[in-house]
């Protein structure tokens, strides 16, 4: 059963009931004033699940195993569209593990990798092998690379950029652009090879602003060669220097000045900053991501 499309301020709901409706699942959409409820009830004998996407691809369980009346206020805040369903719960998807490896940018120390373990429910290992100065040549002699193939985990997202970038002035860890290129071949064909995801990523944007207030173009040119080799290998892609670049465009200088971790360092992130950037990144990830997810449609924590 489709329930009409509600038009709302800056909003579009579609909500969806599964074909048995009538045997005593509902959902709804109530406004309060200024508010917007979501109310979703269904019978104890026959618990459903309340899930929401943006895409309506990639859904993610707000609350799982409904059996009574259930209904929460909708923060429609800076959402453009958002759908809801409804369909009979299932048991937990199998476990997996999704791996980060990288450099600083996504380590947990200082990068945005710190940020995602909130948003993966217990049925999913997130582990980060990311590390400073860690770049894709160094990567594929490390210790790391070995406990990879050891724990042969079924996701692994790669970033790296900025520790390849100093390219032949420095032999031992930079790596030119054909060197590059090949590094991430060689780290996607490895994951492919115990049958995990590879998923590359994109340096995020920099903190960098203008006289004006407004947010420079500067991208790591070694970005178009991430691009370029996901569609070689047809592998998945989270370009997370134009998501992150929307948020920072949002936030403007002052607004995003929690995020810095370090002074006058526009690059690294505080462990905020990381949820902020985390929290963009899960929604672009892979549909069959949804039944690890939680939390990703949750405002984030105010700085």
């Amino acid at each position: 059963m489709r329930i009409p499309t509600c038009s709302l301020p800056t909003v579009l709901l579609v909500l969806t009931l599964s074909a048995n409706a009538a045997f005593g699942q509902s959902l709804s959409i109530k406004k309060v004033n200024t508010n917007y409820w979501i109310e979703a009830t269904a019978p104890a004998s026959d618990p459903h699940t309340l899930q929401a996407s943006d895409n309506m691809h990639l859904w993610v369980d707000i609350h799982e195993n409904v059996q009574e009346p259930y209904s929460f206020a909708f923060d429609n805040a800076g959402v453009s569209e958002r759908y809801f369903r409804f369909p009979p719960s299932e048991p937990p998807a199998a476990p997996i593990v999704v791996m980060l490896i990288g450099d600083s940018m996504s380590a947990d120390c200082c990068g945005w990798g710190g940020g995602m373990y909130r948003y993966f429910k217990p049925n999913a290992t997130v582990v980060n092998y990311s590390q400073p100065w860690t770049s894709s040549k160094v990567f594929l002699q490390s210790a790391e690379m070995e406990k990879m193939l050891l724990v042969k985990p079924d996701y692994v997202l790669i970033q790296f950029a900025w520790s390849d970038g100093g390219g032949a002035g420095d032999p031992e860890r930079g790596s030119t652009p054909p060197e590059f290129m090949d590094n991430l071949r060689t780290i996607v064909q490895t994951v492919r090879g115990f049958n995990g995801v590879p998923i590359l990523i994109t340096l995020h944007a920099a903190r960098e602003w203008d006289a004006q207030g407004n947010l420079t173009t500067w991208e790591h040119p070694y970005n178009a060669l991430i691009k370029q080799v996901s569609a070689e290998l047809n592998t998945p892609l989270i370009d997370l220097y134009h998501i992150t670049r929307d948020l920072l465009n949002e936030l403007g200088p002052t607004g995003a000045a929690f995020m810095e971790l370090w002074p006058g360092d526009n690059m690294h992130t505080s462990p905020l900053g990381a949820v902020y950037i985390s929290r963009l990144l899960t929604h672009a990830l892979p549909d069959s991501f949804g039944p690890y997810l939680t939390g990703i449609f949750d405002p984030p924590p105010k700085p």
